[in-house]
């Protein structure tokens, strides 16, 4: 499937010329919606204005909308106010991928004839041109405001601009709503993508300069590549480096950002963007949620764990010498911006993490998903350089966000559903503590899945079948299933201190059968310990 690309905008920003060249380009059809509705009616648009009035127009350019946006492979030059009516920018915005080229007044000027355009006629004695363009473009920007992307060509030639569209439209493979209590969201999924962040955040309105946070691991790799994207857009930024590895999801590295955002001059209506995974996306939102009492918060996931679960639903925070995840906040993200092209330099042990939350969503969700994993061969599971092979991640990657974003907007702040996401997290954080972080996350939670397996054959909720195949699962996956040795004792203390306790209790997540998750609370502590000390035994595959 070819999305239309939507070029919408103000008159005068170059939606005709640079739509015919992106056209020409991709091989696309193109449509001019103002002069598709002069040879309709036989009529220039004054002539329509000066004849049937305004909103005649305007219903023929709704009639119009209705009319394209089941189309492929098209590029649609919108007129200036067609996007403005509520109903055609959702019709636009749900059928393709919509870029407002906008460009400044004296540009705006210079390009058009203010005799042939009706809304530039003066509304009352005196008023010039120049007032009636400023007038026009404050009352459309929130309008404006919503479409993916804003292109300024000011100073940009048409090639260059219709470059720079090409390159937009690309990028983004597929783009999924999330909506929360307080609004919604987009996850923006594709390869490039980091390269178009300026395009995609320029329509938000936010202060330079736009703080970016990233680890002493991928900041060298990609800080530079988002500060020049986001350059591209007149966006102004400056990065913080915080040290890698779980053992800094701290507080400390909060404050530390904290005076980073001072001294660097974020203000209340700037942003901070973690450029990393889990951790950076948790610390950098837990210091978004409360720098300033908050600021404007974009997820920028480069790891497969980060892209399948923690960028999405609002969850941060930091860990402490008393708890994993014990402080934090819901901070819904702006945009989640997802590259696959930055997992080629993801070390194979993080991809390995990845899995483990795509194959807990597989669980949890059952049915086509389940079975996508179970036919994962062992190059699936490595990421070789295949577009067959790469299209089976992302379809699994998909399945996973999915899951995640019916869970999260069933149950944004973790009052019912969203737990059953912690099946493998309760004896996961216990065995990732117990290691001092040296077992990796999704490590630990590939072995927390088989606990909680164990556990639930032991209490008869699960039968063994399921259990052989979730294991061979993980271990195709190259994720451990068993450790040399294990402190029970150690992880069972750590369990305790859960924050998903409830009355005293640790809550667990059992599944009777793929699709078919539930958490309880009444579980034998001994059924729990023998589920943690099966580790040590290297199950047969």
């Amino acid at each position: 499937m070819s999305k239309p690309l939507i070029l919408a905008g103000f008159m005068g920003a170059g939606k005709t010329t640079i739509g015919k060249i992106v056209a020409a380009q991709l091989g696309y059809d193109f449509i001019d919606t103002d002069a598709e509705i002069e040879q309709r009616a036989g009529l220039s648009i004054a002539q329509i204005f000066d004849q049937k009035g305004e909103p005649h127009f305007r219903a023929l350019e709704s009639a119009l909308v209705r009319e394209v946006v089941g189309r492929e492979r098209i590029v649609i030059a919108t007129g200036g106010g067609m996007i403005v009516d509520a109903a055609n920018r959702a019709a636009l915005l749900q059928a393709g991928i919509v870029i407002c080229l906008t460009a400044a007044p004296e540009a705006i000027l210079r390009r058009v004839d203010a005799s042939t355009r009706p809304l530039l006629r003066p509304t009352q004695p005196g008023e010039k041109v120049h007032d009636r363009v400023a007038q026009l473009l404050k009352a459309r920007a929130p309008a404006y405001a919503e479409l993916h992307y804003h292109l300024d060509t000011t100073h940009r030639s048409a090639e260059e601009a219709a470059r720079c569209a090409l390159d937009i439209y690309r990028a983004e493979q597929e783009r999924i709503a999330v909506r929360h209590p307080a609004g919604q969201y987009d996850i923006v999924m594709g390869t490039g993508v980091i390269d178009q962040a300026g395009f995609a955040l320029a329509p938000r309105g936010w202060s330079p300069p736009l703080a970016i946070v990233s680890d002493s691991e991928v900041g060298p790799l990609y800080a530079g590549r988002l500060q020049r994207a986001l350059g591209r857009a007149g966006l102004a930024s400056f990065v913080h480096i915080m040290p890698a590895g779980e053992t800094h999801k701290t507080l400390r590295s909060v404050e530390e950002m904290y005076q980073s955002f001072a001294l660097n001059g974020l203000e209340r209506n700037g942003a901070v963007i973690a450029l990393g995974g889990g951790v950076v996306g948790d610390v950098a939102g837990f210091a978004a949620a409360t720098f300033m009492r908050g600021v404007s918060f974009v997820q920028m996931p480069t790891s497969l764990l980060a892209m399948a679960d923690s960028s999405i639903g609002g969850k941060v925070g930091v860990d402490t010498p008393f708890g994993k995840n014990l402080v934090g906040a819901f901070k819904q993200p702006d945009l989640v911006l997802m590259d696959y092209e930055l997992l080629q330099s993801l070390p194979a042990v993080e991809l390995q993490c990845g899995w483990a939350e795509i194959v807990k969503a597989a669980l949890l969700r059952g049915g086509a998903a389940w079975e996508r994993i179970q036919q994962m061969t062992p190059d699936d599971w490595q990421l070789r350089a295949n577009p067959h092979l790469r299209a089976s991640l992302i379809q699994s990657l998909r399945d996973a966000i999915l899951l995640k974003r019916d869970v999260v907007e069933e149950d944004p702040f973790e009052q019912g559903r969203r737990a059953l996401l912690n099946l493998g997290h309760t004896f996961g954080h216990g065995i990732e503590g117990w290691s001092n972080f040296t077992i990796k996350h999704g490590q630990a939670v590939s072995l927390g899945t088989l606990c909680a397996m164990r556990l639930g054959e032991a209490m008869g909720t699960c039968d063994r079948d399921t259990t052989r195949a979730v294991t061979h699962v993980l271990a195709q996956a190259g994720l451990p299933v068993s450790l040399p040795a294990i402190d029970v004792d150690a992880v069972w203390r750590l369990m305790q201190s859960d924050k998903k306790k409830r009355g005293g209790k640790v809550r667990f997540v059992l599944l009777r059968a793929p699709g078919d998750a539930f958490v309880t609370s009444d579980v034998d502590e001994q059924d729990a310990r023998r589920a943690i000390a099966s580790l040590v035994t290297q199950p047969q595959l």
